[in-house]
């Protein structure tokens, strides 16, 4: 999965990034929690002296196992998060960024948003991942009434 920005020679400015995440993302970080993915980022990166604003947008969905009946689940994902991206040494523009800080090395030449996107996914997802009720597999439901008496 490449979600990776060339940052070096960036002209000052707004640039736009957009990026496919699918299922593969997922895997590489040996995620077994979510086996189906659709989901679209969109980076905003802005050149400043001496660092970079981003704006990470993140919507679609993921498709996990239900924990009521294991039936798949399908949960819509939305995330929107801003960065400022800094390197050592650098101008400080804002010294009371309110944002998340991603600190980058002073030679680094590209700027990987996969775990970042990645992280954020897995915590927008609820703790319970459960169908509306009414929703979930009916023979599954039957199953546990039986086991459950």
């Amino acid at each position: 999965m490449n979600c990776k920005i060339d940052i070096k020679g960036i002209a000052p400015g707004e640039h736009r990034y957009d990026f496919h995440i699918d299922r593969s993302l997922f895997e590489v970080y040996e995620n077994d929690t979510v086996s189906e993915a659709d989901i679209e980022a969109s980076a905003l990166l802005v050149k400043g002296a001496g660092c970079f604003r981003l704006t990470l947008e993140i919507t679609g969905t993921v498709t996990v196992a239900c924990d009521r009946c294991l039936a798949d689940l399908d949960i819509p994902v939305e995330v929107e998060q801003s960065f400022v991206v800094r390197f050592p040494g650098g101008a400080e523009e804002d010294e009371d960024v309110a944002e998340d800080e991603i600190m980058m090395g002073q030679d680094a030449s590209e700027l990987d948003l996969s775990q970042v996107i990645y992280d954020y996914v897995c915590t927008s997802l609820p703790i319970r991942k459960v169908h509306e009720d009414g929703k979930c597999d009916p023979e599954m439901m039957e199953k546990m009434k039986d086991i459950l008496k």
